[in-house]
């Protein structure tokens, strides 16, 4: 999915172009319905046995370094 995405190419004169970005958003929208329907909360993300909830959280919990 990700190579998918990355792959897909947008040219400069029709990057305004909503159509244009139709295929992208189906496929993530594919990607995380699928995620959801599999019981993300539950499923490995990595070798060490990492949930992928974990790994999300992680991602998007603000991180402050007390000084």
């Amino acid at each position: 999915m990700a190579k998918y995405i990355s792959n897909k190419k947008i040219e400069s004169s029709k990057s305004n172009d909503i159509k244009n970005l139709k295929d992208i958003g189906k496929a993530i929208w594919n990607l995380i319905s699928l995620v959801y329907n599999t019981n993300w909360n539950s499923l490995n993300a990595d070798k060490q046995s990492n949930l992928l909830r974990r790994k999300i959280s992680a991602k998007f919990t603000l991180k402050v370094q007390l000084l």
